[in-house]
């Protein structure tokens, strides 16, 4: 695909997690709209260097560095790198994150500092590091956060991860009236469905995305990268401090009146968690006894 609009034409993007699926995806639009492209990646070269391949093959250039956002030094220090390689950074995408399911009942403090740091603490010092730059260089830029439809409806085994993205959507308002006088936009992209492709490259449908999606199938990585350059560039000079849902609808409904049972958690999630916060209740107690 061509840009013909003029938009966004020789300037620069740096995106996070940019070796598969999304972060993939988006690198690939970004580079068809005509930007420059720098990408970190953590345990994927292969898939960064593919990237790579993809963007130089539309005439762009791209960088790619090795990249441990969780470590609290390094998002500095990679985007200060990704300024120096492309020249300027008009745009800067936080979407490396890593999963981890929980529940209250079992959570420790390993898992909410390993959800902390890989899904809260470096896209808001990625977002800082950039927008340093952007003030510094006079650059209008934009800041896009990666979050989830998870930030808007609650689902079990998920009030850490899900909460973590709705605090990264409530940030992102805080952030751009901060960067509004530097005329500097932020704003945040909330995922669906977006599921693998197949090696042929079509988004295969079955029941979950057939029956529970309003638009009737899961989300492409395409789908992103195009909200992805929408906010980046200037048809959307006039928002900010908002977060943009593309997930085919699959939040609309919320919980429908039916007969029988909602199927909102696994039969089994009771009796698995509570044996294990019985364990742990046991184990804390040893001191006591």
């Amino acid at each position: 695909m061509n840009n013909n609009n003029g938009d966004n034409i020789n300037k620069c993007a740096m995106i996070t997690g940019g070796s598969r699926h999304i972060g993939q995806g988006m690198a690939i639009v970004l580079a068809e709209y005509g930007y420059d492209i720098a990408v970190t990646y953590a345990t994927s070269p292969d898939g960064a260097l593919e990237t790579k391949k993809q963007v130089e093959k539309l005439g762009r250039r791209c960088f790619i560095y090795e990249a441990h956002l969780e470590k609290p030094e390094v998002p500095e220090k990679v985007i200060n790198h990704a300024r120096k390689d492309l020249g300027r950074l008009d745009v800067m995408i936080c979407n490396a994150g890593k999963d981890r399911r929980t529940s209250v009942l079992t959570s420790t403090a390993e898992d909410f500092d390993f959800l902390y740091a890989n899904n809260l603490r470096n896209y808001l010092l990625c977002a800082g590091a950039a927008a340093r730059h952007m003030v510094n260089d006079k650059t209008e830029g934009s800041i896009i956060m990666i979050t989830s439809v998870r930030g808007q409806l609650a689902r079990f085994d998920d009030f850490y991860y899900g909460g973590i993205k709705a605090a990264m959507d409530r940030a992102c308002k805080s952030m751009a009236l901060d960067l509004s006088e530097y005329n500097i936009r932020v704003n945040c992209i909330a995922p669906g469905a977006i599921w693998k492709t197949g090696k042929d490259g079509n988004v295969y449908s079955d029941d979950f995305t057939e029956k529970s999606i309003p638009l009737h199938r899961s989300g492409y990585v395409r789908d992103i990268g195009e909200a992805a350059a929408y906010l980046a560039g200037e048809r959307s000079a006039y928002v900010t401090g908002t977060t943009l849902l593309v997930d085919g609808g699959l939040s609309l409904p919320g919980l429908w009146e039916q007969r029988g049972e909602i199927q909102w958690k696994p039969r089994n999630w009771n009796p698995k968690h509570y044996e294990k916060a019985m364990e742990m209740l046991k184990e804390s107690q040893k001191d006591f006894d």
